[in-house]
């Protein structure tokens, strides 16, 4: 291997380690003490800067993996490479190329990311709903909801018209449980509509939380118009009481 391919690999190795210790010697071993990461959404200074970046977007995106694609280009110091990030099943969630800058040590002095490809655009897919529920932030601004949007929830006998009544119990549910994530078990679709088979954690008066259900979209336009929630869990039972 190219001493390129050596430092590319253990740059994609350090995005890819959980283990926080073995991720701070990754990264030190791919930047200076200086050396910079910047892309659309994150960057840093340092190796430990760029240690902590890495753990809090795999606390955001759990289950995710990095993999470089095709071969790397140099010229002179810089040299330039493109990744995608996937999950388990190797469903792909985004790809992006980017540029280094060597320093004199022959760690990266520069990093700048650059997106070719994410899950943002106007249709909803799975992978977007998947990658929202990783970590949920009802704060951040969503035209994925039809105004007119129903949604059936296990418990009531007629369906949450409009979007404010929608998210309420979705509300209360990260009120009581703060720390809710949902992972995606499985899914089927036909046309437009899909089965999701989800499992979802957290942690509900100082317990931990565990318990799976099944989501019923309906979307159109690149906006879900309904959705029927399969679930007989309590506390899930208790949040339009």
């Amino acid at each position: 291997m190219t001493e390129h391919e050596v430092l590319v690999g253990r740059y994609i190795d350090a995005w890819n380690e959980t283990d926080t210790s073995r991720r701070e010697t990754l990264a030190a071993q791919v930047f200076q003490e200086s050396g910079r990461y910047a892309d659309p959404m994150m960057n840093s200074t340092g190796p430990k800067g760029f240690a902590g970046m890495i753990g809090a977007f795999q606390a955001a995106m759990p289950g995710l993996k990095f993999e470089r694609i095709g071969k790397i280009d140099a010229t002179g110091q810089v040299v330039r490479f493109s990744w995608r990030l996937i999950d388990a099943t190797g469903r792909q969630f985004a790809s992006g190329t980017d540029i280094g800058d060597f320093g004199m040590d022959g760690r990266f002095a520069s990093i700048t990311g650059f997106i070719d490809g994410a899950l943002m655009g106007r249709d909803w897919s799975v992978e977007k709903y998947a990658a929202f529920w990783a970590a949920p932030d009802f704060s951040k601004p969503s035209d994925e909801l039809a105004a007119d949007i129903e949604g059936y929830w296990p418990g009531l006998d007629t369906p949450l018209k409009g979007v404010e009544a929608y998210v309420c119990p979705l509300h209360e549910l990260l009120r009581r449980v703060p720390d809710f994530s949902l992972e995606v078990a499985d899914y089927a679709s036909r046309g437009d509509t899909v089965f999701i088979r989800w499992i979802a954690t957290g942690t509900h008066e100082g317990l931990p939380l565990r318990f799976e259900g099944v989501d019923c979209v309906r979307h159109k336009d690149g906006q879900v118009h309904e959705n029927r929630i399969f679930c007989d869990h309590p506390l899930v039972l208790s949040l339009n009481r």
